[in-house]
């Protein structure tokens, strides 16, 4: 394959290598992410047997070992064989399980205790958001990326289009609004007016600087634009910016318990306005981009659907807090069920029951896509009912998964007779006994004794300081298209800076970490 004549050619061959598409299907979006899925099951069970053995750094390689370096094989190279990449992945987790379980006690006997502290599965399902887009953006440039994988131009399902509706969705979870379970305000609207507001510009203020930051810097050096993603002028960082401006006066005026109700209800709105008023032929139309609005009609659009899917992703945070809510007071939950004459009990805890509800949301979810699917499509460009109905499947899909994996993980630490659970639950009913909150504190310590670490170190890392992960990530996609001609690359040389591309991120992620430096954007 012969090199351009120019930049500018190259530049236009670019933009033509990452447009225009039509996509995959969702079932293959969601089976290409059961591997960094499985890869968590592998790498937990993995260190908690070799815990004795390796030192810290150690650990850290063996985690992007066993979860980064299979996440990018199998968006690149192995992308027609994750089945058998998840097979050989969950085959080593239960070899490792029973290995573990063989020095512990009986699984049957043991006892589930309460469910304290942070929520590992929600510390994973934020920084597999970031991990994934990361590697997106570098390897959708590579030809070794499935073009299936790649954003689509009008209507479809893809990997590259879950990246923005996921980030939402992620910041939702933990937005201090899924926390708020008061009935009433204890101060009046033009307070909590100011206070969010207030907030909300010292969180915007950054994102809208990166936002023209990007868009100056691409237009400087003449890097390749996908015109059709947001606009011209317009990029992710100034949705993100908007999303939370507007999220944040809402908030002031409705009682966040209300979420779901007016997410429907904003996405309602959103469908049947761009229906009626033409709005989805002019932004999905080749019109002429000759003033702001036009120029930039999809980032304008999408915002209210992105506002919408932000009240969806505050409703499930609040179902996955109220669960979890009272669990250090509640006693031990158990079933029996009388067959045949034979009576079978077992003990339940809060994240088993949580499982089950987020089943039932992804089912619901699903059901939801389906049928926008067959009326209104599912559109990135429009940030549609459709579309968001999708990423919301997608999104409990996942959760499911990974708080399935932490059960596992739970279960097998009890079997095992795990001192650092004991001990954790002791200590926890003696502080709620004396009022204390030390427990707390000390959390993080207390993990790295466990016999199976609940979260991994890389991934804790990536979601401490998960912006600045983002944005180290887009600085290193630019230099590495600025100093080569990526269509051109082998697929061994693509593959080596791809891997090269995600150590150098994470590191730089993990000594901020490490050294407790956050990096407020």
């Amino acid at each position: 394959m012969t090199s351009p004549t120019s930049k500018e050619q190259y530049r236009l061959e670019q933009e033509a290598f990452v447009s225009n598409h039509g996509g995959t299907t969702p079932q293959e979006v969601i089976f290409t992410l059961l591997p960094n899925v499985c890869g968590i099951l592998l790498t937990a069970t993995t260190l908690g047997i070799l815990r004795k053995y390796i030192h810290k750094n150690v650990r850290v390689v063996l985690e992007f070992i066993l979860t980064v370096i299979p996440t990018i094989l199998c968006c690149t190279v192995l992308s027609e064989y994750i089945g058998i990449v998840c097979i050989t992945m969950l085959s080593i987790s239960v070899l490792n399980i029973m290995l573990l379980g063989s020095k512990g006690t009986n699984l049957s006997s043991s006892v589930m205790r309460p469910i304290i502290g942070k929520r590992p599965f929600i510390t994973n399902f934020r920084a597999l958001i970031n991990i994934i887009t990361a590697i997106s953006i570098l390897a959708v440039d590579f030809r070794i990326f499935p073009r299936k994988f790649a954003k689509t131009e009008v209507f479809g399902y893809s990997l590259m289009d879950t990246g923005v509706g996921l980030f939402i969705l992620a910041n939702a979870l933990v937005a201090p609004e899924t926390r708020d379970f008061s009935t009433h305000h204890q101060a009046g609207f033009q307070e909590i007016l100011m206070k969010n507001m207030k907030n909300c510009f010292r969180s915007c203020v950054p994102l809208l600087v990166l936002g023209f930051g990007r868009f100056v810097s691409v237009k400087y050096i003449g890097y390749q634009r996908h015109v059709t993603e947001y606009g011209i002028h317009w990029n992710f960082f100034i949705t993100l910016a908007i999303v939370k401006l507007f999220t944040s006066m809402i908030t002031s005026t409705i009682s966040s318990k209300y979420s779901l109700l007016s997410g429907i209800w904003i996405l309602c709105m959103h469908e049947y306005t761009m229906s009626t008023k033409g709005l989805k032929t002019w932004v999905l139309g080749d019109g002429p981009r000759d003033d702001f609005f036009s120029a930039n009609r999809e980032g304008l659009i999408s915002i209210p659907g992105y506002i919408g899917l932000y009240f969806l992703g505050v409703a499930i945070g609040r179902l996955i807090h109220s669960t979890y809510r009272n669990s250090h007071i509640t006693p031990n939950m158990t079933i029996s069920v009388k067959l045949y004459g034979f009576e079978i009990e077992a003990s339940y805890n809060e994240s088993m029951l949580l499982c089950i509800k987020l089943s039932l949301i992804s089912a619901k979810a699903c059901i939801a896509t389906l049928f926008c699917n067959a009326y209104f499509k599912i559109s990135r460009r429009l940030a549609n009912a459709g579309y968001c109905m999708w990423i919301v499947t997608l999104t409990a899909t996942l959760l499911t998964l990974l708080l399935l994996v932490e059960i596992v993980l739970d279960i097998t630490n009890y079997a095992v007779g795990d001192p650092c659970i004991e001990n954790k639950t002791e200590r926890l009913r003696k502080n709620l006994r004396l009022n204390l909150k030390k427990h707390v504190e000390n959390e993080r310590e207390e993990n790295k004794e466990c016999a199976i670490r609940r979260s991994l170190e890389i991934f804790d890392a990536v979601n401490y300081n998960g912006l600045f992960f983002f944005l180290i990530s887009n600085v290193i996609t630019g230099l590495v298209n600025m100093l080569m001609y990526t269509l051109y690359a082998k697929q061994s040389v693509a593959l080596l800076i791809l891997i090269t591309y995600m150590a150098v991120s994470i590191l730089s992620t993990l000594i901020l970490y490490r050294l407790q430096v956050p990096i407020k954007l």
